[in-house]
């Protein structure tokens, strides 16, 4: 649990500097600690920049990581698995390829010793980088270890991939939302990674123009935190009351 102070959640960075940093201003002035949903990589072109400060943010113990899909990817192929790079994910290769040394190297500690596949703030909210399976909630742990399923579902949440859509030489999978119906009463869960969520077909280059709050039936509450940073869209947080459990605001760092 992170609950020592304030939280501040932020979604999807894709390697976009300058919002990130204004984010990490904001929480050192207002002594809140800093959450990062994941997907701190690819899309923009200061992924070395995000990842060193993000790093230095770690160590002293003034943030923590969710792992996001594009972090687990990259890590597995430095690692020596063989993936399938994208476009984004070839970006930030190519950086590590022309002499970033540093920057490869803090990415592989950053996700090595500090990246969580899920972080509970408090007993009401819950991070996670794109969805929950069911069966989380029914245990959270099974002898402390996920299975595939569960792992899979907080990288990459549901999707169909019978279904794909093409989209900048890369194939995205129908995306299903039926885990959100799954989050008990009074929790809520924070992802990223969906910038135009509750949307089965992909949209591409059109996200949400602020956070989403998605209540179920049951009154379990979803808050997709992704804006499209690094995309040309925005860097959202939330800050997180830790005496109330609420949100008190969601900041825009873009502008």
């Amino acid at each position: 649990m992170v609950n020592k102070e304030n939280t501040l959640i932020i979604g999807d960075v894709h390697a976009e500097f300058a919002p990130f940093e204004r984010a990490v201003k904001y929480a050192k002035a207002n002594n809140l600690h800093l959450l990062s949903l994941g997907d701190l990589i690819d899309g923009g072109t200061e992924g070395d920049k995000v990842c060193s400060l993000m790093l230095e943010l770690l160590q002293d113990g003034s943030a923590s990581l969710v792992k996001g899909n594009h972090e687990h990817k990259l890590y597995r192929y430095l690692n020596g698995a063989n993936v399938i790079l994208g476009p984004p994910n070839q970006s930030t290769v190519d950086e590590w390829n022309t002499g970033k040394d540093t920057f490869r190297n803090d990415f592989h500690d950053m996700i090595t010793t500090y990246a969580k596949s899920y972080i509970r703030i408090d007993r009401h909210n819950i991070c996670t980088h794109a969805g929950m399976h069911p069966t989380f909630w029914e245990t959270e742990y099974v002898a402390g270890e996920f299975n595939r399923k569960q792992t899979d579902a907080m990288m990459f949440g549901q999707a169909d991939y019978k279904k794909q859509f093409e989209h900048k030489g890369q194939t995205y999978p129908m995306r299903i939302y039926d885990w959100t119906n799954d989050v008990p009463s009074h929790t809520r869960l924070f992802v990223g990674h969906d910038p135009a969520p509750l949307t089965n077909v992909p949209v591409f280059d059109l996200f949400q123009d602020q956070p989403l709050v998605h209540t179920n039936e049951h009154g379990g509450e979803v808050v997709f935190m992704d804006c499209g940073a690094g995309k040309g869209g925005k860097l959202f947080g939330a800050v997180v009351n830790s005496s109330t459990n609420e949100i008190e605001e969601f900041v825009n760092f873009t502008e």
